[in-house]
């Protein structure tokens, strides 16, 4: 929990899911150890340390891969295209980017992108830097994606937002107690002016819809995809002194600046894509080519065109 919060850990610098007896490699950390060692997404270990994933639960396999920083595991790597290798590899600390795919996709146009994973201590930074990267290679509007954002830290959505938003209401809390109760507000020094688009899906959660609840309810931009998950509570971590832990207690709700709870309810996006449709609902965005790829991305795209083309 801490790992996500601080966006480091110690390990391989390795997202895996369990497929068929084995951990299949879903994305690796630029710089990380499996990086270096060669392992690339598509990648399945099969054994840990010289034990076999069929003979473990996934989760224990999982759990192998950790350890101390500096320390050594042997895994067993087998590529799609059936070749079988082991690696020793040293567990180290790996930085988890929060902000990933910067780019400009409509060059054109110069509409910039990037995707939000989760919200950290070190997501402010990483937004500024893909700004600056963004701005330098002729940024004239801007997509950000927050869909999978299973969310993270409150206050990094707030500086987030705040980076867009120049003055009024970005969230606010509510607790059983007062002094949960507290209104962020925006500032306007700073603050990026480029036309925006922000992307949602129905794994958006918490601090993603504190993010796409304030830019929605401020009219800062356009929200497109679909309904977000609906987690609207604030958790607050207290550590044990009896074990080395701690406890998560749900402190307060939060709400959207237009007084919307956000819990059970989620974020309603400006632009409905209906993603699983061949004809757009009535409300809908319609346009032909959402039928193929990345219906949601499409979407966002043709918003952006259609309003610097009005310009």
């Amino acid at each position: 929990m801490f790992s996500q919060i601080e966006g480091n850990f110690v390990g391989l610098g390795i997202e895996l899911k369990a497929d068929d007896d084995s951990l299949l490699i879903v994305d690796v950390i630029p710089g990380g150890p499996a990086a270096e060692g060669g392992i690339q997404p598509t990648d399945r270990i099969v054994a840990v340390d010289g034990r076999t994933t069929k003979e473990l639960t996934t989760d224990a396999a999982a759990d192998m891969l950790k350890g101390e920083e500096n320390s050594v595991v042997s895994v067993e790597v087998l590529s799609e295209d059936g070749n079988r290798r082991t690696l020793r590899l040293v567990r180290r600390r790996v930085d988890v980017p929060s902000v990933v795919k910067v780019d400009i996709i409509d060059k054109e146009m110069g509409v910039g992108y990037f995707h939000i994973t989760s919200f950290q201590k070190t997501t402010s930074r990483d937004v500024d830097s893909a700004l600056w990267s963004l701005q330098r290679r002729g940024m004239k509007s801007l997509i950000i994606d927050v869909r999978g954002n299973p969310g993270g830290l409150l206050n990094s959505a707030v500086e987030i937002a705040d980076k867009f938003i120049s003055n009024g209401a970005i969230v606010s809390t509510r607790g059983r107690s007062s002094r949960e109760n507290y209104d962020y507000m925006a500032h306007a020094p700073g603050t990026w002016r480029v036309p925006l688009i922000v992307l949602i899906d129905s794994e958006s959660a918490s601090a993603s819809e504190i993010f796409a609840g304030a830019i929605r309810d401020q009219r800062r931009g356009t929200v497109v995809g679909v309904r977000s998950y609906g987690k609207g509570s604030v958790q607050g971590i207290f550590p044990l002194d009896v074990a080395r832990g701690g406890v998560r207690l749900t402190t307060a709700k939060f709400y959207s600046p237009s007084g919307q709870a956000i819990s059970k309810r989620g974020v309603q996006p400006d632009v409905s894509v209906r993603v699983t449709a061949k004809v757009p609902a009535e409300g809908d965005l319609a346009v032909a080519e959402l039928n193929d790829g990345d219906q949601i991305l499409k979407a966002g795209l043709q918003v952006v065109r259609d309003r610097l083309s009005q310009r």
